[in-house]
């Protein structure tokens, strides 16, 4: 057997049948090493990690030395020197070329953000055949990370200001190099963000998270099981699904079975449709089915307050991550959003009328007839004869003919998830909330698990605009109203069809089915998902229903509540209230929002009526 001295060290303070000598000790493989202890050995577990600590202190005082650092430790690598060298030459080409100063800067932000993880890979591959101390020191975990040790060695290569607006200012010389002043000025904005982010951290993430607590704190658990066959379709490969509950059958495994990951290794890579929050038909709240198995290792019990539990655990690690932003030194990542961290998280919940960094998307059904440049830079994209804007730097994601649905994305960006609600109804607008926003958080290096993001879309994505007098009871036309509401209460209209998803393209749901919404207008892409899920039909409406699809802002979630009291605890009192009296709002302290009990001081913490007690 061929091993290290530290080898042997580690692997004579665990027990025998976890042993390995030949096992990488990086960041990755030690955290599995350790859960796996703690699930195997939980009553020796706290005795082994003292002997860690104890071998830990005497290996860093006898061999301290093994990471000294050495000027060649700061040195630049000659490969990134050849690709500082290849991106320089390429942005000398753009600033000699014609054209406008504005669009120069756009080329020369987006040639240097395309650079950016290359440097930092190369860098980091370089130090490690070097065997460079900080290098070894990234790929352990003990400290720092790639892009600290790209700056020590290959420079920042872009910064943002104050509005998280790229410089256009490549900073290619390293920490070690030193900075020329035209660099200096550009990373003295980064510095200042840095700190001033720090001072902000808490009071903007607290405020995002007391939004997102008020927009899903009525999502509690209130039943065993709704019985619905509906859920979303995900990767079966997707670590988020373990402990979800099956919705449809895949292979031996029936409608119903918990998901885990021996299961999930013999699905394959086909998608597969599980119980979410996001589809659970329970009279109120969520059943326990839909919420599936949670962070105690079971089902969640009846009265369990999950949305508030879902929306602290998002909004806690955005505020960490808001408080670290000093260590990034306002450096723009790869793709150099508009917007990036808490701001674009705050974007996408908060609906707003200029929605930075948006991706292009189609407002009709329709071919692409033509693709031309727009005078103002960018690119008009024509479909089905309605002409929409691509700006500059933005990369289509459609080609001439190509056939497109309204709420289709046209190019790259980032969605507005309030124009998909419009055009393709709550379900669809709740998945594509979903995936936007857990991209968005896993993109800014902040961790959530996906069905906790699933409550807070069922939450956020719950409201439709009356229009038409006949629409549902105690409404009236522009009236905002709840979703949910309405779909407990819902008969399908008369003179609906049960058809085949095929047949039933153009017409509008009358029923849930999958993860598609009452009212939701069924498209030969619709279609073509209900049949890859076995759906044999649907049914449907010819006549458009009397309420759209609208998404409000986090802000506005509780004003538009059917109590009256569960509208005290948000925010626009005065204009909440006011319409509650105009329209004779009443109050349920059953409910399963807390604030009408709380209120009242009645009766607090009890079960709503009909929960399942």
């Amino acid at each position: 057997m061929e091993t290290t001295v530290g080898q042997i060290l580690v692997n004579e303070n665990l027990p025998e049948d976890m042993r390995d000598y030949s096992r990488p000790l990086n960041k990755g493989t030690v955290q599995k090493l350790f859960s796996d202890l703690a699930d195997r050995y939980p009553d020796k577990y706290s005795e082994i990690s003292q002997h860690f600590h104890t071998l830990a202190q005497a290996a860093v005082t006898s061999y301290g030395r093994e990471a000294s650092l050495s000027l060649n430790s700061f040195r630049t690598p000659e490969k990134v020197k050849a690709i500082h060298a290849e991106l320089t030459k390429k942005i000398q080409t753009v600033l000699d070329s014609p054209g406008k100063r504005e669009e120069k800067d756009a080329k020369i932000i987006e040639l240097t953000s395309s650079y950016i993880d290359k440097v930092t890979d190369t860098n980091y591959e370089e130090g490690l055949k070097e065997n460079n101390p900080l290098a070894l020191q990234v790929l352990s975990g003990s400290r720092g990370n790639k892009n600290q040790f790209r700056s020590l060695r290959g420079g920042d290569m872009l910064m943002v200001d104050h509005k998280e607006r790229p410089i256009p200012i490549p900073v290619m010389a390293s920490y070690s190099d030193g900075l020329d002043p035209v660099q200096y000025w550009a990373g003295a904005y980064g510095a200042r963000k840095g700190a001033v982010s720090t001072k902000f951290a808490t009071p903007k993430s607290g405020f995002l998270g007391k939004q997102l607590v008020l927009a899903s704190h009525k999502l509690m658990v209130t039943e065993k099981d709704c019985g619905t066959t509906n859920g979303i379709p995900v990767e079966a490969q997707d670590a988020d699904n373990e402990g979800a509950v099956l919705a449809r059958g895949v292979g031996d495994f029936e409608p119903g079975t918990v998901l885990d990951p021996k299961i999930l290794k013999k699905m394959g890579s086909k998608p597969i449709l599980v119980r979410s929050p996001m589809t659970c038909q329970a009279e109120q709240g969520v059943c326990q089915k839909c919420a599936g198995v949670r962070e105690r290792g079971g089902f969640p019990p009846i009265g369990d307050n999950i949305g508030i539990a879902a929306a602290q655990a998002i909004s806690e690690p955005i505020g960490q991550g808001q408080l670290s932003a000093k260590h990034t030194g306002g450096q723009a990542g790869s793709g150099a959003k508009i917007k990036s961290g808490l701001d674009l998280v705050n974007q996408l919940v908060q609906v707003p009328k200029t929605f930075q960094g948006a991706a292009a998307i189609s407002t009709v059904d329709g071919s692409v007839d033509s693709i031309e440049n727009a005078p103002q830079g960018g690119l008009y994209v024509t479909v089905g004869g309605a002409q929409h804007w691509v700006p500059a730097g933005e990369e289509l994601k459609v080609k001439k003919g190509e056939k497109v649905e309204a709420g289709d994305v046209l190019s790259s960006g980032i969605p507005n998830p309030s124009e998909i609600v419009q055009h393709k109804g709550i379900g669809e607008g709740r998945r594509y909330f979903m995936e936007q926003f857990r991209q968005t958080l896993s993109d800014n290096k902040f961790p959530a698990h996906r069905r906790n993001v699933e409550l807070l879309a069922r939450g956020l994505i719950n409201h439709v605009r009356i229009s038409d007098l006949d629409g549902p009871a105690d409404t009236l036309p522009d009236d905002v109203v709840e979703y949910d509401d309405i779909v407990r209460k819902y008969e399908p209209r008369f003179g609906f069809k049960t058809l085949a998803p095929k047949r039933s393209v153009g017409l509008y749901l009358e029923k849930p089915i999958l993860h598609y919404s009452i009212g939701t207008r069924i498209t030969p892409k619709v279609a073509k998902t209900l049949d890859s899920h076995g759906v044999a039909d649907v049914q449907a409406h010819a006549d458009t229903p009397s309420f759209a699809p609208e998404m409000t802002r986090a802000m506005e979630t509780l004003s538009h509540s059917p109590d009256w009291m569960v509208r005290m605890g948000g925010f626009h009192l005065k204009k909440g209230l006011t319409e509650a009296v105009h329209r004779s709002r009443a109050s349920d302290a059953h409910s399963t929002s807390f604030i009408p009990a709380l209120a009242q001081g009645t009766e607090f913490g009890s079960a709503p009526q009909g929960a399942g007690y």
